[in-house]
């Protein structure tokens, strides 16, 4: 028998090596399965994104991510979709109507509208996040008669803040914050929109009454009071004892208002032509007295920031009537003087 020629055998060696390396390289063709019934596939393109597919072919986002067993918004163009053309149908049947997301809308503010909970608008609706909603958008929500309305709006105020705005309209502080994108809660000023999310949900507690240290005057008509001092005068080898008045009363005394609790008590008060209006703070903070309305103030008087205990006088020669504030805390701190 003819032993086998190393070379040759060497040269089989080689040859099964290269048919190994080209096996490994080379991808094994795979074919994909037969399209479902009603259904397309479309090869992505540059810009493409879920929703601009799913408009396009009359299908929805959640419907392709659940078809393409997707966990991502993101998209690779030349990636190979199947695209629904009859989304599937609701998993919820309560869910039958259809709600548009509008600016600003949350999957909470929306669940809180149609009263139900976030959970089920996100089963019903095949959503992976509830952080990811755009406008335009259309979830399925339970049916109400009427419609539940928007939440309302709110312009922020000079001195306002989301503590004084949440306890306002009965909701939190957290609440406002996320559906408006305010990252930082101090960060509101004057004149800016707010949407008041979820109202009446919070109950707070009673803001408690704070009680200030008798102040020597009460709010109205201001009345001096004036001490006697007995003096002795010798008469021979007896004293007699008389009593001087020390002053004379004013006729004309000014109308006192207090300032106590962030408030002007009393709000409104009536003086005659020529008589005068003293303003005494007994609150715990800083108060001013300025003439006019908030960010509308007329010049007539203003006066310094009054610590506690520190008061304001001003007289008025002509008859009118003079609105007042407090520059701090605006349109919740205003008065009103009546001249006649």
């Amino acid at each position: 028998m003819k032993k086998p020629n190393w070379l040759t055998l060497q040269r089989a060696l080689f040859g099964l090596m290269i048919v190994a390396v080209l096996i490994a390289i080379i991808p094994v063709a795979t074919f994909a399965a037969p399209p479902q019934q009603n259904t397309l596939t479309y090869i992505v393109q540059p810009g493409d994104t879920l929703f601009a597919i799913a408009q396009r072919f009359g299908s929805s986002v959640q419907a392709i991510m659940a078809t393409n067993n997707l966990t991502s918004y993101a998209l690779t163009p030349g990636q190979q979709l199947t695209i629904p053309l009859n989304p599937n149908p609701n998993p919820n049947p309560n869910f039958a109507c259809t709600y548009t997301v509008q600016y600003r809308d949350t999957l909470y503010s929306i669940a809180y509208r149609y009263g139900t909970t976030w959970y089920a608008l996100m089963q019903a609706n095949y959503l992976y996040s509830p952080y990811y909603l755009f406008v335009g958008q259309v979830l399925r929500v339970p049916c109400a008669t009427p419609a539940p309305t928007p939440f309302p709006t709110y312009t922020v105020q000079a001195g306002d803040n989301l503590f004084r705005i949440a306890i306002k309209y009965s909701t939190s502080i957290y609440a406002i914050s996320l559906v408006n994108g305010i990252c930082n809660p101090n960060w509101v000023f004057a004149g800016q929109t707010l949407v008041i999310p979820y109202p009446g949900s919070v109950v707070w507690p009673p803001v408690p009454t704070v009680t200030q240290t008798p102040y020597p005057f009460t709010p109205g008509l201001l009345t001096p009071t004036f001490t006697p001092t007995a003096t002795a005068t010798p008469s021979g080898p007896t004293a007699t004892t008389t009593t001087a008045a020390m002053g004379t009363p004013n006729p004309n005394p000014p109308a006192a208002v207090v300032m106590t609790n962030l408030l002007f008590v009393p709000q409104n008060v009536t003086i005659s032509k020529g008589g005068s209006v003293l303003w005494k703070n007994a609150d715990g903070v800083n108060h001013t007295v300025v003439s006019g309305t908030p960010n509308n103030p007329s010049g007539l008087f203003k006066s310094s920031a009054l610590t506690p205990g520190q008061s304001f006088t001003f007289s008025f020669p002509n008859a009118g009537t003079f609105p007042y504030y407090d520059e701090t805390y605006g349109a919740s701190m205003t008065g009103l003087v009546t001249v006649q």
